[in-house]
């Protein structure tokens, strides 16, 4: 295993080559993001849009740290949010939970929204006298 430090150092080590098809990808996702900055959506529509891209980044950000539920199964419990979880349904539904606060407070991010954020996340996850507070204890980056 390494330390976050470790796997920092590793990273800055990486090069990374700028090739015409990058730079093309990024011109075209400049221009899509130009376009929807600009149009009005109904709210039904960003209604949708927003639970959408909840749920993908609920997905994902779990399936970083090993939560193996498939995106349609994430899907489902999202919507019927059932009572009795198992820790991999609760991350989600925690990690949603959070992002739904983050939109009601975009701009207002500060230390005390990290550590409720945190609360939100981890609820039923760790132990009380863990969520809501800094780590104090070190951090290791598991590499498979």
């Amino acid at each position: 295993m390494l330390t976050f430090d470790q796997y920092s150092a590793n990273i800055r080590l990486m090069k990374y080559r700028i090739t015409g098809q990058l730079l093309a990808n990024i011109k075209r996702i400049t221009q899509v993001v130009t376009t929807l900055n600009t149009r009005r959506f109904p709210k039904v529509v960003l209604f949708e849009m927003a639970r959408s891209a909840r749920e993908t980044s609920a997905h994902s950000s779990t399936a970083i740290e090993g939560n193996q539920l498939p995106l349609t199964e994430i899907k489902k419990i999202l919507k019927n949010l059932p009572e009795n979880l198992r820790q991999s349904e609760r991350e989600v539904t925690n990690y949603n939970n959070a992002l739904k606060l983050l939109e009601k407070e975009p701009e207002n991010f500060n230390h005390s929204l990290v550590l409720k954020i945190h609360s939100l996340i981890m609820e039923r996850l760790l132990v009380p006298h863990q969520v809501g507070k800094y780590r104090v204890d070190p951090v290791v980056v598991n590499n498979p």
